[in-house]
């Protein structure tokens, strides 16, 4: 089974000295413990122009997670205007996901970016 965790929810145990193993660092076995990579700066953002409400609802999830775990405390999400279904499927999922502390709509003269090419 595989886990990924906060560094704030692991606790250290190590064997204690004098039971027949050195001290040390050393994990239990099949115990493996790999930092999650930092999330650069161009990285905190997600843009989902374009894509249908589903998909776009799983890409933002999995977005948030790998931002959670790369302690990212800001992330920007791009979803458009059109005619808002995109933007009420993100409102619904950030209002309800457990690593969302709050969100906001981004002010009017911020404009978004242009959707990726297809070229």
């Amino acid at each position: 089974m595989k886990m990924q965790v906060s560094i704030d929810d692991v606790i250290e145990v190590l064997p204690e000295a004098g039971a027949g193993v050195p001290l040390g660092r050393q994990a239990a076995q099949g115990v493996s413990y790999k930092p999650a990579p930092e999330l650069a700066p161009v990285h905190q953002e997600i843009n989902v122009i374009g894509q249908r409400a589903e998909e776009a609802r799983d890409a933002v999830d999995e977005f948030l997670d790998r931002a959670v775990m790369a302690t990212a405390s800001r992330v920007r999400i791009v979803h458009g205007h059109g005619m808002g279904v995109l933007k009420k499927v993100i409102a619904e999922l950030l209002a309800t996901h457990p690593h969302v502390a709050k969100f906001y709509q981004a002010p009017q003269q911020e404009a978004a970016p242009a959707p990726p090419s297809s070229s």
